[in-house]
């Protein structure tokens, strides 16, 4: 449950993120590419599409590089006995 809670913890990091990030481009003048009554809605809908990209491959490199420490730790102890 703990793991589960980090997860959806750093999900809704990198939405604040991107959220705000659309925000700025959206008051700067970026309503008119998207052509909505209501660009609020837009932003939060973006934010929620660009955040579960930017979610999913933070988790990859993640897991990523855990595979690429535990295979250090067994070449490392291989090593040793040599």
């Amino acid at each position: 449950m703990k793991e589960k809670f980090k997860t959806m913890l750093r999900w809704f990091g990198w939405f604040v993120v991107c959220f705000l990030i659309i925000y700025l481009m959206v008051f700067v003048g970026g309503w008119k590419l998207f052509e909505s009554g209501d660009p609020i809605l837009v932003e939060v809908g973006a934010a929620v599409i660009l955040s579960i990209f930017v979610f999913a491959g933070n988790e990859a490199a993640t897991e990523l590089n855990k595979k690429v420490k535990a295979l250090e730790k067994r070449i490392e102890a291989l090593e040793k006995n040599k």
